[in-house]
């Protein structure tokens, strides 16, 4: 009998050739698309409140969109950056 810990990898299931074949795991799929969705979301909340704070600052109707798109960018490029350090995109 073989138990398996955290430090042991689980053998994936092996085709007729003998080469290893990876499972899937569709919680680790969703975890992903979960933590990219976070990470849009999170951008675009920003986007919007640098819009609001852009138009209330400046007369020029240009300065609050081009601050808004850059926040978005931005946020959403640190929150998928800080994801790939913490483990939840691999």
């Amino acid at each position: 009998m073989t138990v398996h810990t955290n430090e042991q990898p689980v053998p994936a299931a092996s085709s007729a050739t003998g080469h290893t074949v990876p499972t899937s795991h569709p919680q680790a799929t969703t975890v992903k698309v979960l933590a990219v969705l976070l990470a849009v979301m999170t951008g675009a909340a920003a986007a919007l409140a640098a819009y609001i704070v852009g138009d209330h600052v400046t007369k020029n109707a240009a300065e609050p969109i081009v601050w808004a798109a850059m926040t978005f960018v931005a946020a959403t490029g640190l929150l998928i950056l800080l994801e790939e350090k913490t483990g939840l995109l691999r």
